[in-house]
């Protein structure tokens, strides 16, 4: 069963019933790169593991005049993102390989790449039955290594590539990075209610060694509204706050 749900503006996004939905991960991944380029939007950019095209799109609905690639391995989710491309008409600007972005090898550099990757090895819970959830969630279809990987590959010596992973798995994607030949600039700390620890960052890193910036975003105060800043977050996507 599939649903239509609305995304940004009033974009539509189809989505499984049961399986893996667009998420607060893809909606701050969005919302950190259109902060990091918003003085100097990119003509083009790359997104890898594009899933259902959430992140995209929120992208394509911020800048008017941007176009791109993605790369999705997943009959399924590569099936319902050209749906919404093609509802959205979003088709002319933006177009999806359906591939494994392990072997990307694009004769192009991009100004911007963004990605949502899996966060967790197989060894480390159980994996869902549900494979549409499985795949998002645990590294059956590449790691974060492999991410940065084939970013390096494609971004131009003054891009940006924007990424998320779990606040307690930091570490890596710093190793990640420093491996490729990259360097963390800047790291949001996303804190789900006021109290409580950051429960995923989202990096900004690029060929250029620079001061590392940090910042945090709470979605909930401590009587569980929602606050501003994340609003604002919300605002600047394309989606209505929350009360």
């Amino acid at each position: 069963m599939t649903r239509c749900d609305t995304l940004s503006g009033d974009f539509k996004i189809f989505q499984p019933e049961n399986g893996q939905r667009y998420s607060t991960d893809d909606l701050l991944t969005a919302w950190l790169a259109i902060k990091c380029v918003s003085g100097n939007p990119p003509a083009r950019f790359l997104d890898l593991g594009s899933g259902l095209a959430s992140v995209p799109m929120i992208v394509l609905w911020k800048f008017q005049q941007l176009s791109g690639i993605g790369i999705e391995i997943r009959p399924n989710r590569y099936e319902l993102a050209e749906k919404s491309l093609e509802t959205n008409g979003l088709t002319g600007r933006f177009h999806i390989i359906h591939g494994d972005l392990r072997e990307l090898a694009l004769d192009e550099k991009f100004d911007l790449i963004t990605s949502t990757p899996p966060y967790y090895q197989s060894a480390e819970g159980p994996i869902s039955e549900n494979d549409d959830k499985a795949a998002a969630r645990f590294e059956l279809n590449g790691n974060i290594e492999d991410y940065f990987k084939t970013a390096a590959r494609h971004l131009s010596r003054n891009g940006l590539f924007i990424t998320v992973y779990p606040f307690l798995y930091a570490s890596r994607v710093e190793n990640a990075a420093r491996n490729c030949g990259m360097f963390i600039n800047s790291r949001a700390d996303f804190i789900p209610k006021a109290g409580k620890p950051p429960l995923i960052s989202i990096f900004s890193s690029s060929f250029s060694e620079k001061e590392l910036v940090t910042e945090t975003l709470t979605m909930r105060d401590e009587a569980g509204n929602h606050t501003a800043e994340y609003n604002n977050a919300r605002i600047l996507c394309g989606f209505k706050p929350k009360k």
